[in-house]
């Protein structure tokens, strides 16, 4: 097993150690914030009603807790941009286009339903890679919108390959197929396609993919979309229902992640009754040490909601199914380096921060959690994504520092 050498980055908030999460993580050369509100140290929302002033402040901590971990924003190649009000997104994407002007990340742009605090705006995630604001290939679509919100189609750095949430959006401007999600998918799929073969990489190197609709009702065409374009290639992927997109003619955004090579050493895993498969996607998947692990519901083998109503229940059973399926790919809960956990809006989640299973006691992953509009089944309440490096367990430093000016 490779050791890598991983810090996790702690602020001191409350909140970090009742769930086990990291304000910033280092694996290797690779630093990532957690999902990142403007807040302070005192707890209040900065810049209420000020979406620019909120993303000011997530700049600054940015800078601070990524830079403990050793990593730059200069070397940022991927953001996720969640927003409570799909109106303040051009003023959001706009604000932080002024710090990447010379390095154009990927980049997903998204409604959520809502955040922890009415107050807050905006969440934002960062993935930096050690060099990449010198030694990154990007590939640019010729969209408008990515020179006006200072983003590229991909980042390729070594053998890693960033994509950036796509749409059905022409370079001219149109969305392609407006009303039609099968057509919108394809789309949508041929751009991602397109810009991985530019950065030299193959369907097959795909190997992980997170869709927002806007329509779960029309999920069937998205799936069937989905798997005649990838063709017997199963990555893993998460879907999740939002309220709206950046123009409200398109029906779906598909961000994906692609190493170079994967496509004659992956390893794709299904639970025992394949459920997965027949919809286009894997479990997990696993490259080399990477392992990247589906959402994860509480749907059971046979396709069943199991715990019904019961928000803390279907979390510990979407935990369950990450567990097992790193065990089949050869990793342990502890080498997860990142959770995502998204609950329905309408869920009341029936346990305290602290209480329950620690699942990662140990470890502390990046974290981020947000509320959205549904989830494939109406019985759903939440659904939860990992990643992990096998190793990733071992050695961790801990870092928290004393007197952080912005705790």
């Amino acid at each position: 097993m490779t050791t890598y050498r991983r810090i996790n980055v702690t602020s001191g908030r409350p909140l970090e150690p009742l769930t086990h999460y990291s304000r910033a993580l280092r694996v290797d050369n690779r630093v990532l914030l957690s999902g990142s509100t403007a807040i302070d140290r005192s707890g209040k929302v900065i810049g209420e009603g000020d979406i620019v002033r909120q993303v000011d402040a997530i700049m600054e901590l940015a800078q601070h807790y990524m830079g403990l971990a050793g990593g730059r924003i200069d070397d940022i190649v991927r953001s996720r941009i969640y927003v409570t009000d799909i109106a303040l997104g051009d003023a959001a994407a706009r604000a932080l286009a002024r710090y990447f002007r010379d390095i154009r990340p990927a980049a997903t742009l998204v409604q959520i339903n809502r955040l922890a605090r009415p107050t807050q705006l905006i969440e934002i995630e960062f993935e930096a890679v050690d060099g990449a604001k010198d030694n990154a290939q990007r590939v640019f679509s010729g969209r408008a919108i990515e020179d006006e919100y200072g983003y590229c189609r991909a980042v390729r750095v070594d053998d890693r390959v960033f994509i950036a949430g796509t749409t059905a959006l022409s370079p001219e401007g149109q969305i392609v197929g407006a009303g039609d999600m099968y057509t919108q998918t394809r789309a949508t799929l041929d751009t991602i396609l397109a810009a991985l073969d530019e950065l030299g990489g193959v369907p097959g190197d795909l190997v992980n993919t997170k869709t927002f609709v806007t329509d779960l009702g029309a999920s069937n065409p998205y799936f069937q979309a989905f798997m005649e374009t990838l063709n017997g290639i199963h990555p893993t992927s998460t879907l999740l229902g939002i309220p709206a997109l950046i123009r409200p003619e398109m029906q779906v955004e598909i961000e994906t992640d692609a190493i170079i090579g994967a496509a004659t050493q992956r390893q794709e895993i299904f639970t025992a009754q394949q459920r997965e498969k027949v919809r286009g996607y894997a479990r997990a998947v696993a490259v080399g040490d990477w392992v990247y692990v589906s959402g994860c519901t509480s749907l059971s083998a046979a396709g069943d909601v199991q715990a019904v109503g019961d928000w803390a229940a279907q979390y510990d059973l979407c935990h369950e199914t990450i567990q097992w399926a790193l065990e089949q790919a050869g990793a342990r809960l502890d080498d997860v380096i990142s959770r995502r956990t998204f609950t329905i809006d309408r869920a009341q989640p029936n346990r305290l921060y602290g209480e329950g299973p620690a699942w990662f006691a140990n470890s502390w992953t990046i974290s981020m959690g947000c509320r959205v509009a549904g989830l494939a089944h109406p019985e759903l309440l939440v659904e939860v994504e990992a990643t992990a490096l096998k190793g990733a367990h071992a050695g961790i430093e801990w870092l928290a520092p004393a007197n952080d000016p912005l705790c």
